[in-house]
């Protein structure tokens, strides 16, 4: 019998029944590593377990990007958990909203900035 502890590749036996129903189905796991699955030697239980560690990801996004349900959930609240949180490194895949005024007083900033700099 399995502990209720984090899932030891030897507790799941492959091609064997999971122990858990499986949110994200393995089929999809299965094609969106493909690429790098030979590289990192990844069998039936790896990706069970990345199927899990998925879930678990898109569980606590949710949870928290909507503060348990009080916020509606969009581009903007998974954006800002995003960037607040220690998923942080996957902000470039969902940056947070500019306004176009901003991003032009920015680009003119960091022309002057080059601008001046080659000057020196």
């Amino acid at each position: 019998m399995m502990s209720s502890g984090p899932i030891e590749p030897s507790d799941v036996i492959l091609n064997s029944s999971y122990p858990n129903p499986i949110v994200v189905p393995l089929d999809f796991v299965d094609k969106q590593s493909r690429p790098s699955r030979d590289e990192l030697n990844i069998d039936e239980s790896g990706l069970y377990m990345m199927s899990q560690a998925l879930e678990k990801f898109m569980r606590r996004m949710i949870q928290e990007a909507t503060k348990n349900g009080t916020l509606e959930l969009n581009y903007d609240t998974i954006a800002e958990f995003i960037a607040q949180s220690e998923f942080r490194a996957l902000k470039d895949f969902f940056p947070q909203r500019m306004e176009f005024g901003d991003i032009m007083e920015q680009i003119g900033r960091n022309a002057q900035t080059t601008s001046s700099a080659t000057k020196q």
